[in-house]
């Protein structure tokens, strides 16, 4: 046997699946014919509660460092600007040391 089913295996169409509650007296936002679809887009989970504390956080995840790095590329208008002005500013200065 190589784990696969028979070859006349026809599988029962209709499963004996009785689901409730682990326990009935806790009360649950979701009613009892809450869709398996909704449960799932709703994680299964009765009450979220957010409790937020930034000390706590970086009490327990301090880092030994921290580095910042910002990458960005220069455009077109940029470098023109720049280049003008750098060919400006040197036209000043040079004139300034050769006294015309």
């Amino acid at each position: 046997m190589d784990g696969s089913p028979p070859i006349n295996f026809v599988p029962p169409t209709e499963l004996p699946l009785n689901i409730s509650p682990l326990d009935s007296s806790i009360p649950s936002r979701f009613s009892k014919n809450t869709s398996i679809g909704t449960l799932l887009d709703e994680s299964f989970i009765e009450e979220w509660i957010t409790g937020v504390s930034y000390g706590d956080y970086f009490t327990a995840c301090v880092p030994s460092h921290c580095t910042f790095e910002y990458a960005t590329r220069n455009n077109m208008l940029y470098v023109a600007t720049s280049i003008l002005g750098l060919y400006g500013g040197l036209t000043i200065g040079f004139r300034f040391i050769a006294w015309n």
